[in-house]
């Protein structure tokens, strides 16, 4: 199947609400925000795409063309353990095939900084991706894991649970290194956008 005549759904995982900004958990939201505006300042979308809550699919939602693709880019509302309900409704309103999702993360097992992308994987623990894999009854979606596990966390020889850390605030090294990082993924994002 040719997937590259696709429409795009790009949605970026989070927690709602002020006392979970600046966490671990919350670096999809983050990062798509900043792509947002990163291809707003670069000219690749119009600048009058604006962000709008669409209580329809329970999320932020911004529509875009870039070059000769529609482009959605989703925020849900929901808590992060439920995000398959936001995501399921926004694939069916927008009618995408799954082939042509692509779910922005945290990875916990991941060290601060780094990112994978990947297809149709198991969610590996993560209660956001499991929720959408139940609500769609399908893991044949793109992934793009951004790893948040500071490196004395990943060096220690004490084993830590992802919950010790993913919705606590980052240290300003932290969200330094990873905003360090946002450019590279960029890239990777573009890419995928438009080749995929």
């Amino acid at each position: 199947m040719d997937n590259t005549n696709l429409k795009k759904i790009i949605v970026g995982l989070n927690n709602p609400g002020k006392a979970y900004e600046q966490t671990p958990h919350n670096i999809g939201r983050t990062f798509l925000e900043w792509l947002v505006e990163k291809l707003i300042e670069d000219q690749k979308i119009d600048k009058t795409c604006k962000w709008k809550n669409d209580k329809k699919i329970l999320a932020k939602v911004l529509e875009a063309k870039i070059g000769h693709k529609d482009v959605i880019f989703v925020l849900p509302l929901t808590f992060m353990n439920e995000s398959g309900n936001s995501v399921s409704k926004a694939i069916s309103y927008y009618k995408i095939d799954t082939k042509g999702l692509m779910v922005v993360h945290d990875e916990s097992d991941m060290l601060i900084g780094k990112s994978k992308l990947g297809f149709s994987h198991s969610a590996a623990g993560h209660r956001g991706v499991n929720s959408i894999i139940q609500n769609l009854k399908t893991q044949s979606f793109f992934r793009f894991r951004i790893g948040i596990r500071p490196t004395d966390i990943l060096e220690s020889k004490y084993k830590f649970k992802a919950g010790d850390y993913v919705v606590k605030k980052m240290t300003k090294e932290n969200q330094k290194i990873l905003l360090n990082s946002f450019e590279k993924f960029y890239i990777d994002m573009m890419r995928w956008i438009i080749n995929s």
